[in-house]
């Protein structure tokens, strides 16, 4: 069951990042399963999903999702959830190895969460840019619509 806000209770926001490797075959089914999976985490566990931007990398999709929830949501909150809406398994994993000390009331290392804009490489002493997001046709149509669609989704539509 889904906690309601009290009065006088401040809602948290909080930026859920998700990586995906691959750019999909069909764009709908992608924003359609997606949908359903923010639906269901904002059922049963009080997360709503207020925006998205997408940007195109050169092997997929990244997804910055703005969310907000009356419970506060700590670091592996954080990364159980990316994790459970699809985001790279391998990168979820290292994350989880940088806030794991979250646990142990360690401090959790600031930049934990981020999806890198551009990506480099060196070669000899070279930088080398291997790929960068860009805001493309792919990107704007997911940017359009998954929202809408978890908001239809959420809705019972």
């Amino acid at each position: 069951m889904v906690r309601t806000l009290l009065w006088g209770e401040m809602v948290r926001y909080y930026d859920i990042l998700l990586d995906f490797d691959f750019k999909p075959d069909s764009v709908d089914r992608f924003i359609d399963e997606l949908a359903f999976k923010m639906c269901f985490i904002s059922e049963n566990f009080g997360i709503t999903f207020v925006s998205a931007k997408v940007r195109e990398t050169g092997k997929g999709i990244h997804i910055y999702l703005k969310a907000h929830s009356v419970d506060e949501l700590n670091p592996i909150d954080i990364v159980i959830l990316q994790f459970a809406l699809g985001s790279d398994f391998k990168r979820e994993l290292f994350n989880y190895r940088r806030v794991r000390g979250y646990i142990e009331n360690k401090k959790v290392p600031k930049g934990w969460n981020v999806l890198f804009k551009v990506k480099v490489k060196r070669d000899k002493g070279k930088v080398i840019y291997v790929s960068e997001e860009k805001e493309t046709v792919l990107s704007k149509q997911i940017e359009k619509k998954l929202i809408k669609k978890y908001l239809e989704k959420l809705r019972g539509e």
